[in-house]
This record gives C-alpha cells, structure tokens and sequence, in this order.
C-alpha cells in the first residue's frame, strides 16, 4: 500500500514541479539582429536614470523629508541609493547571461521557470498599480 502511494504522489507531484519549473529555452542565434547598435555606455547609463526618474521623484521627496526622515533624508538617499545599486549589478548580471532579454518576467522564465515568472509578472503589474496609485493620491 506504501508503495502504490509513494509510486502515485512521486508521478504526480514530480510531473507538477516538473511543469512549473519549465523554462525557456534560447536559440543559439538570439543576439543576431538587422538593427544597429549604436548606443553608448553613457547614451544607455541616461536612458536608464531618465527611466527612474518620474514624477515621483518629485512629489515624494517632500513628504519623505517632511514627515518620515527629517533631517536624516541624505542618510535615507544614501541607504536608498546603496540598494538601487545592487539592484542594478544584479540587472546587469543578467543581462549579461541571458541575450534579448530586458526585463524580470523575462529573465525569471529563462533562469527559474514558467511558475515564478508568472508570479513575478503579476508583482509587476500589483508594483505598478501600487505605485501610480500612491502617486495618484498624493497629488
């Protein structure tokens, strides 16, 4: 009776993990492309410091000085910047490992599989729904 259990859960716990943890497989040719890469290292470093830049920025930076930080904001900056950082070095090192790829949907279902990148897909959404709505209610 142990037997036909352990033989039963294993085939099917096995094929669900084993679903879930599928992932993408890239072509060998996937860094081939008719565009040209003209951009620089500077051109992509702007691109990327315009993208965080909105008007969060702006509204937000008050209110943390204000009410939460005090005069410790340039700590707080310091500490915020410190994790943008690494965020960063993280963004770079897979990019570096996974060519056509530019965003955590992406890199999640190349690296870790379909199941977590559907959960980091829908994180996405939930942080974008979160973050214009926080803004939305500052204003």
């Amino acid at each position: 009776m142990t037997g036909l259990r352990q033989r039963l859960l294993a085939e099917g716990w096995g094929g669900t993990w084993h679903r879930m943890a599928r992932t993408k497989q890239v072509a060998a040719d996937a860094m081939e492309t008719p565009l040209n890469r003209c951009l620089s290292t500077l051109d992509i470093t702007l691109l990327g410091i315009g993208h965080m830049v909105g008007a969060g920025i702006y509204v937000l930076t008050g209110t943390v000085a204000k009410d939460t930080a005090g005069p410790a904001i340039i700590v707080s900056f310091l500490l915020a910047g410190f994790a943008s950082l690494l965020a960063a070095l993280c963004y770079a090192e897979f990019g570096a490992r996974v060519p056509k790829a530019g965003s955590a949907y992406v890199y999640t279902y190349v690296t870790v599989g379909e199941f977590w990148a559907f959960v980091i897909g829908w994180n996405i959404v939930l942080e974008h729904m979160i973050g214009e709505l926080k803004l939305f209610v500052m204003i």
